[in-house]
């Protein structure tokens, strides 16, 4: 009984504090309402044409292949744990990363102009 009243007491108390203390900011700080305060500050761009662009597919692309990349990398310093079988996995999925890198690389999609 003791355990569950101390955890209930500990998640009230963890929501109730910060949730006050968000109140109390909001109701204490300096409120200023003017134009260049609620639009969005972009460094070097005019923010009072159209600020959101569409995203470039190529980008998109890069991005996918470098986090692939970096979760091989991962899986990579995991190998020195792993039995035949894991290294066998790891052969098949980095074969496989390579080869669509290749396909990729031939259809044009990795072109660095964004």
């Amino acid at each position: 009984m003791g355990f569950l009243f101390n955890l209930f007491f500990f998640s009230v108390f963890s929501f109730i504090v910060p949730f006050f203390m968000y109140i109390c900011c909001f109701l204490i700080s300096f409120k200023e309402v003017e134009g260049s305060k609620i639009s969005s500050y972009e460094c070097g761009f005019d923010s009072l044409t159209k600020l959101h662009t569409g995203l470039s597919i190529y980008f998109f692309f890069i991005i996918l292949v470098f986090i692939i990349f970096e979760l091989e990398v991962m899986i990579f310093i995991i190998l020195i744990q792993v039995d035949l079988f894991g290294f066998f996995s790891f052969f098949l999925f980095f074969v496989y990363i390579v080869l669509s890198f290749y396909y990729e690389f031939f259809c044009g999609k990795l072109m660095w102009f964004i």
